[in-house]
């Protein structure tokens, strides 16, 4: 901790002045997509911008190395987004978004490298993510934000860092910013295997006026407008529903996004100001599980529901104020403070009848409130005669959250026993501090993190016994810290390519029922290190990497059965590969792959349910043509996922899955058509697999014998597009 609190203080000390009219460079965070070189009048996303010494001319009268910015016409402000500090780090920009089908947030999340993303709870329950090695359930191990709205809720009754992410619009997604890993200081609570940053922003400027049909029952309209030249301002709408390709999948929604970004001039400078709304709701069928031997026997088609009244209802609303203060020098601040509101009703049975013959059924409720506030700020300063770049952020949130669990009876979904009847409130509060040290062609990173975190827990069904016939409930209250360090060495080989070592201290905050009276509250705590490289360049970027992490005392929530499976440490190494490339013009891929080992270290086995083997491949092509005099551009585009067999409880696997999605648009003026095709083969994929005991039916015999079970992916599925841009 003295290193934290001495880059804390130099910090604080005197910075290094600009002169009149320097800017900070742009540094792009890809390779693919160099940001930040937009005016004033079109910002960058990232709200506060990072100061990086000058880089040396190569040379006078040298070629612009590939990739390049052209430097700014005098009056221009350029920005410059966080530059990637890891191999690891990637932007995907929306060439690389669009290029195969995007109904949703699951389509988005699938072009992260190494990132499997199952849908086997329906189209309104949070997706479950696996990424490096974890299972990271609904979002315990994977930081998620959308415009700098946290995403993850703490201490959730389904699942710890519970993160639905329906809410989002993927016309208004423009990039996605991945870390992974935990190297960097600003990623905080969930990081463990990495963070992913959704910016918005609508592509055109006017009105897009979209409506999309699609086999079982699907139906889509999206309306947006954007006003200005700023793709950071607009308004988007999102209504849809349909019935799903078997029993017990039907859903609809409504989802509203709505962002404004501008500049004020005040006496002291420039004041950027933005502003960023949101609600959905939603109500859906959940299909459950199918039991293997049941469709091996006939007695269950592949696609059927055995049990019903299983789906919930989900509602967010959500605003974030944010404003980046004059530039004063070098100095960069940046203030934003957001709310959110939550409701979940979520009802599940996994397991049929083997716990109780009236039904194992769960109904979970979580109402949450979550405020916060956040500063980051940024500046250079001078130590030794070195010019170094330093980040300091300081935050706050606090949650509150009223949740239940109750069993119901399957026959008639009422209500006979009560497990979960509480409330908490839990507050975090952070400091980080981040700086970067150039040494020659070497760049030495020194930061770190500290998380303090207090819990209230009410908890009504405490002492409920006919022993106490007096009791009324027991609250209990617990305080905890974390801290953490971060480094890394950089090393230029040359304009283009770079090596990279780097270590971090992950965490994720505990579940608040969990804590006792008093009880120092214990993080799970992950280190982890990589080694990689990195080539940036405008038509060619690629990374590569070797990450390791160890998890001291770990445990994940298994659903299929409702508890806690503590494993003690964890271990996982793996190696991931991406690249991203522009060979011809209008010609996008980005491909990737990312093999990952976890295992228990006192038992040597293996963890269940991780996925050892992820492939991507996302390739899009874009041309105009001349028809008849008339200009009309067309597109294709594709995207292939390949996951490897999983290990599953008691020694067994997964199947292989592979999933070809496909894409062709004709557009002509204002108007647009698309069709769009998922699982082209009409592969017969297990979107979720598992292994337990189970009893589906009330009349056979009650056994204990672990059994396979399944979630059914969804078969091939054409829809048609029909765009208006006005």
């Amino acid at each position: 901790m003295s290193a934290f609190w001495l880059l804390c203080a130099l910090l604080a000390s005197s910075p290094v002045e600009s002169g009149p009219g320097e800017e900070d460079p742009v540094v792009p965070t890809s390779g693919v997509a160099p940001e930040g070189s937009r005016p004033s009048s079109v910002p960058a996303a990232e709200a506060i911008p990072s100061p990086e010494p000058e880089t040396p001319p190569t040379g006078e009268g040298a070629p612009a190395p590939e990739g390049a910015q052209t430097p700014p016409v005098a009056g221009t402000t350029v920005r410059a987004a966080r530059p990637a500090r890891s191999a690891s780090e990637v932007t995907l920009d929306r060439e690389i978004l669009q290029s195969a089908p995007r109904t949703g947030a699951v389509d988005l999340l699938r072009l992260v490298p190494g990132l499997v993303v199952s849908q086997h709870g329906g189209e309104g329950k949070a997706h479950q993510l696996f990424l490096r090695g974890f299972d990271a359930l609904h979002g315990q191990d994977v930081e998620l934000n959308v415009g700098g709205l946290p995403v993850n809720e703490v201490s959730h009754v389904h699942a710890l860092g519970y993160a639905d992410l329906n809410f989002v619009i993927p016309e208004v997604v423009r990039e996605l910013k991945v870390t992974e890993g935990s190297y960097r200081a600003f990623q905080g609570d969930f990081a463990v295997a990495g963070t992913v940053r959704m910016e918005l922003g609508l592509e055109e400027p006017g009105v897009l006026l979209a409506g999309t049909v699609g086999q079982y029952g699907q139906r889509r309209v999206v309306a947006a407008v954007r006003p200005g030249d700023d793709e950071e301002t607009f308004a988007a709408v999102e209504l849809g529903e349909g019935r799903g390709f078997g029993p017990r999948r039907s859903f609809g929604k409504a989802s509203l996004l709505a962002q404004a970004a501008t500049e004020l001039e005040t006496g002291a400078g420039a004041v950027r100001v933005r502003a960023l709304a949101g609600s959905y709701t939603t109500r859906f069928d959940t299909p459950g599980v199918v039991r293997e031997d049941d469709v091996r026997a006939g007695r269950e088609d592949f696609y059927a529901a055995p049990l019903g009244r299983q789906g919930g209802s989900a509602v967010r609303h959500q605003l974030l104020l944010g404003m980046e203060l004059p530039r004063s020098g070098s100095s960069r601040t940046g203030v934003e403070v957001f709310g959110i509101v939550t409701d979940l009703r979520l009802r599940n049975n996994f397991t049929g009848f083997r716990v109780d013959e009236r039904g194992d059924g769960l109904e979970q409720t979580h109402d949450a409130r979550t405020l916060g506030v956040r500063l980051e700020h940024r500046r250079r300063f001078s130590v030794w005669g070195r010019e170094v770049a330093g980040e300091l952020g300081l935050g706050a949130r606090r949650d509150g959250a009223e949740q239940t669990q109750r069993r119901y009876r399957e026959s008639d979904g009422t209500f006979f026993s009560e497990e979960v009847d509480a409330s908490f409130v839990q507050t975090d509060v952070w400091g980080y501090v981040e700086a970067q040290v150039p040494l020659g062609r070497w760049r030495l990173l020194l930061g770190g993190r500290a998380d303090a975190l207090g819990v209230n827990v009410f908890d009504a069904l405490a002492f409920r016994d006919p022993r106490y016939y007096d009791g009324r409930g027991y609250s209990r209250s617990a305080f905890g810290v974390h801290a953490g360090g971060k480094a890394g060495l950089e090393l230029a080989l040359t304009e283009r390519w770079r090596l990279f070592a780097s270590y971090g201290d992950g965490f994720r905050s505990p579940q608040a029922r969990s804590l006792a009276e008093g009880e120092r509250a214990p993080f799970v705590s992950v280190r982890g290190a990589e080694l990689g490289a990195r080539r940036e360049g405008a038509r060619l970027a690629g990374q590569l990497s070797l990450f390791g992490s160890q998890v001291k005392d770990d445990f994940f929530f298994d659903h299929t059965v409702g508890t806690t499976v503590f494993t003690g440490e964890t271990v996982r190494a793996g190696a991931t590969a991406a690249l991203q490339a522009r060979p011809w013009e209008g010609v996008t891929a980005a491909l990737s792959a990312t093999g990952a080992h976890a295992r228990v270290t006192a038992t040597d086995t293996l963890l269940p349910y991780f996925a050892p083997l992820v492939a991507r491949a996302d390739v899009g092509w874009e041309r105009e043509l001349r028809v008849w005099g008339e200009a009309l551009e067309v597109s294709a585009g594709t995207g292939l996922t390949l996951i490897g067999p999983r290990p599953l409880p008691f020694d067994e696997y997964s199947r292989a899955v592979f999933l070809a999605d496909v894409q062709w648009g004709v557009r002509r003026g204002a108007l647009g058509l698309r069709l769009e095709v998922k699982n082209l083969l009409d592969a017969r994929w297990r979107d979720g697999e598992f292994v337990y005991g189970s009893r589906m039916d009330p009349e056979a015999p009650a056994s204990l014998v672990p059994s396979r079970h399944f979630t059914a992916g969804t078969p091939r599925t054409a829809s048609l597009t029909l765009e208006v841009h006005l």
